[in-house]
Formats: structure tokens, C-alpha cells, sequence
């Protein structure tokens, strides 16, 4: 999360998506890109967090270019695999926008 310290950023990322439960009213969308796709995944510490903020409404979307480009498609364990079409959709019709 953000530019820094690999550590810190995780540590950052735990909380931002735990905080996410608590806010009222809960986003509606969450749009994962580039190496954070690997949060969805298998092996990823914060799968307990994305689970639960699934369970709650929340889509979550994954960019399909960036887990081929990791090689991660297949490991895939919450959400959904997006396109830039659909992240771009969602962008242009979001209220608001929350970006860590």
C-alpha cells in the first residue's frame, strides 16, 4: 500500500481492509490491479479479510491482464476476473471513490 517499505505497506493493507467492514455505508466495489492481485489469491495473507468483505456485498474485481501477467488466473480464490472495460465502467459510475 502505497510506496515504501514492503512491510509496512502490508501492515497498511491488513488494516485498510479490515477498517473496510466498518464503514457505513460498505463500498460496493473493490477493484484489485497490477501486483495487488496477488491479495486475491492463493497464499495471500489477507484472504480471511477479502472473504468476509465478499460475504458482505462487496464485489470484488480483479484485473484479468494483471493475474496472467503474474501467472495467478488459476489461483484465483475471491472475486471475480475483470476486464479494464468493466474497471473503467465502474470507475465512470462510482459516487464516490475510496483509493488507498
Amino acid at each position: 500500500m502505497g510506496v515504501g517499505e514492503e512491510a509496512l505497506g502490508a501492515i497498511l493493507m491488513r488494516s485498510f481492509l479490515k477498517t473496510l467492514l466498518d464503514l457505513k455505508p460498505i463500498p460496493s466495489k473493490l477493484i484489485i490491479v497490477n501486483s495487488e492481485v496477488r491479495l486475491t489469491t492463493e497464499g495471500s495473507e489477507v484472504l480471511k479479510s477479502l472473504k468476509a468483505i465478499s460475504e458482505n456485498g462487496v464485489e470484488i474485481l480483479s484485473c484479468g491482464t494483471c493475474l496472467d501477467f503474474y501467472g495467478l488466473k488459476e489461483k484465483l480464490k475471491v472475486g471475480i476476473i475483470s476486464d479494464m472495460y468493466d474497471i473503467a465502467l465502474s470507475l465512470l459510475e462510482a459516487d464516490r471513490l475510496i483509493s488507498p
